[in-house]
């Protein structure tokens, strides 16, 4: 079975709470809200779409007939025009409502509303629709879908996904008391729900070298229900010093693959996905990655980071990016000397934290000199220069110690987005961090605020419309449906 997943920014469910909650006389309530629906397979994992909330709409007081703490009774004429909306701009009906008293679960005569709406819509918009059902009750989410085919199935979704930090995650499924021996003792330490939580996420990983393969293996074996991989590196004999999961047997085979292939082999309850492409030139892997919940990434390629940093507010993701910096000098005799080397982690949601660029870890001209590089691998120095190109970001050896503590940073950041235990000092950035490996130290440094940054300021991105996959027409168009 499909079960979908629904994503609101902070601001929709936070705007929607008090607004269900507000009615003077405790009366229920209701609300429109308009979403996005992403389609997508990804080869080696159950179908689980996406529906990313784009618009609310509350419902004005002349559209309703009734109400009182246990009904609410409105009219169809007035929706009319938002049914055509959603067959105009292919988005999808929602409605919301709360039961201040009475059943703590849908209700019957949500059952028959939620048919009257249906069907209004599908006389209106054809049966190719699909509809979505959200109950605020005792301080949680409550969803389902139907389908204009099958209006009398009501799926429950997987999981509503609130994007700010802490990380809300409603009407994940619970499990049985008892946990397995693997995960007890991730509930001992964070509880119970959070080893469900994290079992109904989709975590995308772009990169599965150093700080990728750690992550993904140490992910799989705390609970993380589902991981896409995405790399299109093959692996090379340097990689063996810093890599978890891969071999000298497995040098020239693509890295993600292979990881696949060990995470499986483990024999744990995650589901993995592998795709061995560049999420910038391969709309499968774009794709695989818009697909994800939670994403991070591990990779040192400045392109790759400018498109994950598109799709954040695209997608409505939750982004971890993991980075590593370090400056090695030779000493009185020659030898070389470890002068300082940090792990980053950078946090960023589409409505908290600086985006990447605004951070300093990308720059446009560090992203153009990379594509020149990949055009012509032979260009100098010279010609880049004529062509106003630069290499950027700072070099580290890539030593397995620091690239593994690195991603168990990253994945206790995400442990604490879903249970908060850190207590972070004042003058620790919570969007972005370093750990140093030479001073023992973390550390944030602080960086410039760009109130026209089309990313995390004017925010040009957030939610929106694609006729091609992030408006690239070289990843093309996306074959959507809803």
């Amino acid at each position: 079975m499909n079960r979908p997943r629904l994503t609101l920014l902070g601001t929709q469910h936070e705007a929607l709470v008090e607004y269900l909650e507000a009615h003077p006389d405790n009366h229920e309530r209701g609300a429109i809200v308009l979403f996005r629906r992403l389609h997508i397979s990804v080869e080696g994992l159950t179908d689980s779409d996406r529906y990313l909330a784009k618009e609310v709409i509350y419902f004005d007081a002349t559209w309703i007939n009734s109400s009182s703490p246990i009904h609410f009774d409105f009219k169809l004429a007035p929706l009319r025009e938002v049914f055509r909306r959603c067959e105009e701009e292919s988005l999808v009906f929602g409605f919301v409502h709360n039961h201040p008293q009475g059943k703590t679960t849908f209700s019957t005569k949500d059952d028959e509303n939620e048919l009257t709406l249906l069907t209004a819509l599908k006389n209106r918009n054809g049966e190719n629709i699909t509809f979505v059902s959200m109950l605020w009750v005792n301080g949680g989410w409550e969803a389902r879908i139907r389908t204009g085919t099958e209006q009398e199935t009501a799926i429950p979704v997987r999981h509503t996904l609130v994007t700010s930090p802490p990380l809300q995650i409603f009407g994940y499924q619970d499990s049985s008391d008892e946990h397995s021996e693997v995960h007890a003792r991730g509930a001992a330490a964070f509880g119970k729900p959070f080893v469900d939580k994290i079992k109904s996420l989709r975590v995308g990983i772009v990169g599965t070298g150093g700080t990728g393969s750690p992550l993904a293996t140490l992910g799989a074996r705390a609970g993380i229900g589902e991981l896409v991989l995405i790399d299109d590196d093959e692996l090379d004999r340097s990689n063996l010093n810093r890599v978890r999961g891969l071999g000298v047997k497995d040098v020239g085979d693509k890295k993600a693959l292979k990881l696949k292939e060990y995470i499986d082999s483990i024999g744990l309850e995650a589901k993995v996905a592998a795709c061995d492409a560049k999420i910038d030139e391969d709309p499968l892997a774009l794709d695989a990655l818009a697909s994800c919940d939670v994403v991070f990434g591990c990779t040192d390629d400045f392109v790759g980071r400018e498109v994950m940093n598109i799709a954040l507010y695209a997608y409505a993701q939750t982004f971890i990016d993991l980075g590593l910096g370090g400056r090695i000098l030779d000493d009185e005799t020659g030898q070389p000397v470890l002068r300082y080397h940090f792990g980053r982690i950078s946090t960023i949601m589409p409505e908290f934290g600086q985006c990447l660029f605004c951070q300093g870890v990308i720059r446009d001209v560090w992203v153009q000199t990379q594509l020149a590089r990949r055009e012509n691998p032979d260009i100098t120095k010279k010609e880049l220069k004529e062509r106003y190109l630069e290499d950027g970001g700072e070099e580290a050896p890539g030593i397995g110690p620091f690239t593994s503590a690195t991603a168990d940073f990253a994945l206790a950041t995400l442990f604490d987005l879903i249970k908060p235990f850190r207590r972070y000092p004042l003058e620790l950035r919570r969007d972005m961090f370093h750990v140093d490996f030479v001073k023992m130290e973390l550390n944030s440094h602080q960086t410039k605020r760009d109130n026209e940054c089309p990313y995390c300021e004017q925010h040009d991105f957030l939610l929106m419309k694609e006729q091609y996959r992030l408006r690239r027409p070289l990843l093309g168009k996306r074959d959507e449906y809803v």
